[in-house]
């Protein structure tokens, strides 16, 4: 039996970022509340840097560079999303089959939507059949839009 990956969903998706998210921002607000705690027992109740086992600066420049690596992770986290989104929305393109044979399609012009199309099959080989599509009639002209 093959091992498959677990396949996450666009909502798992979303739970697991919204999940990462809130303890990110947590741990930045806990963080922040720390060091305001730190500078208001140094400063103004001048109980001095013991108490607080690291220098005044040493709590700032590691708040700093812990919220830096917060952010960063969330940013990884949200680029993460955008591209299995966006790999999500491409369709895929899947064979086409008529009659046990390939179908491969080539419509004329390349980006016609709509109207009417004459269709024509040519087999290439054993495997393959190429169907042409022409648009005969365009949308607008069987469609026109009321002004």
């Amino acid at each position: 039996m093959a091992a498959t990956e677990p396949s996450w969903d666009e909502e798992q998706q979303k739970q697991r970022l919204l999940k990462a998210t809130k303890f990110f921002f947590l741990f930045t607000v806990l963080y922040t509340l720390w060091i305001a705690v730190v500078i208001m027992g140094v400063y103004f109740l001048h109980l001095g840097n013991k108490w607080a086992i690291l220098s005044m600066e040493q709590w700032i420049l590691s708040a700093i560079a812990l919220i830096s690596v917060a952010i960063g992770l969330e940013v990884v986290l949200l680029i993460q999303y955008t591209l299995s989104k966006k790999k999500q929305l491409e369709p895929k393109k899947q064979k086409e089959y008529i009659q046990g044979k390939q179908l491969h399609s080539y419509t004329i012009p390349f980006d016609a939507k709509g109207g009417i199309f004459s269709k024509t099959y040519i087999l290439i080989d054993e495997d393959r059949v190429l169907n042409l599509r022409y648009q005969m009639i365009p949308s607008n002209d069987l469609w026109r839009q009321q002004q």
